[in-house]
């Protein structure tokens, strides 16, 4: 049985575009593109294992931005990713996954929260949402 089913984490999961760790910037441009209500991107390992997270507004300044074309967009995706976003499993208690978001760097307290089963990208979840569910 899944555990997606019968946790309350997964009550609060967004689903979210994902793009290979191959993909350059142009490519994960156009996927943001095809995805405008999504806040953020996963990218992912060959195994499908999250490899960073975008978060779609910064993503979008920087490719765009002065000299972001000529600079990035032939580039890896990795190169801009955060490489160390928050994960959780789908397991963790939500106090824990609030806890550990409001724990990080000021600049990143709202970005997506990678959700996993099993290793495996599940879904992500808004710091907002886990403030709203806590009162």
């Amino acid at each position: 049985m899944s555990l997606i089913a019968s946790n309350p984490l997964s009550a609060l999961l967004r689903i979210a575009p994902a793009v290979p760790a191959a993909y350059t910037c142009r490519e994960t441009l156009r996927v943001m593109f095809q995805h405008p209500e999504a806040k953020c991107l996963v990218v992912f390992n060959p195994d499908h294992t999250p490899a960073g997270l975008l978060m779609c507004e910064r993503f979008f300044l920087k490719v765009t931005g002065r000299s972001g074309m000529e600079l990035f967009y032939r580039e890896s995706v990795t190169r801009l990713m955060n490489r160390k976003p928050l994960a959780v499993d789908i397991s963790t208690p939500l106090e824990h996954v609030l806890i550990s978001a409001l724990e990080r760097p000021e600049a990143m307290r709202n970005d997506c929260i990678i959700v996993t089963e099993e290793g495996t990208f599940a879904g992500v979840v808004y710091v907002s949402d886990l403030t709203r569910e806590q009162h």
